[in-house]
């Protein structure tokens, strides 16, 4: 296997998140929803979020944000159907008016 191969096996699978980042799945140990709150604690939207990392301070990507809650869910149960079923590709996270297709 040569330098190019190998280095298309690693990022075969690759999230673009809302801010266009790029994020190897494999980097990847969960996908939750977590609220997002002004300085009152009142709720102003959903944060999509990935935890990277091997150990106790394991951090947190945002893949993405939205208004309601069903919308990040949404986005949630599609990135997870497509980690489960795509060999190579790239997840695009929907904007905050799509939500997803669940």
């Amino acid at each position: 296997m040569n330098f190019l191969e190998r280095k298309v096996n690693i990022i075969a699978k690759s999230i673009i998140t809302q801010d266009g980042n790029v994020v190897n799945y494999n980097n990847l140990l969960a996908i939750y929803v977590d609220e997002e709150l002004d300085d009152d604690e009142n709720i102003i939207g959903y944060n999509l979020l990935g935890v990277v990392g091997m150990n106790k301070n394991s951090d947190a990507i945002l893949l993405g944000f939205f208004n309601d809650e069903k919308s990040a869910m949404n986005a949630k149960a599609d990135i997870i159907r497509w980690l489960q079923s795509e060999a190579f590709s790239t997840f695009e996270m929907p904007t905050a008016d799509e939500g997803g297709d669940a």
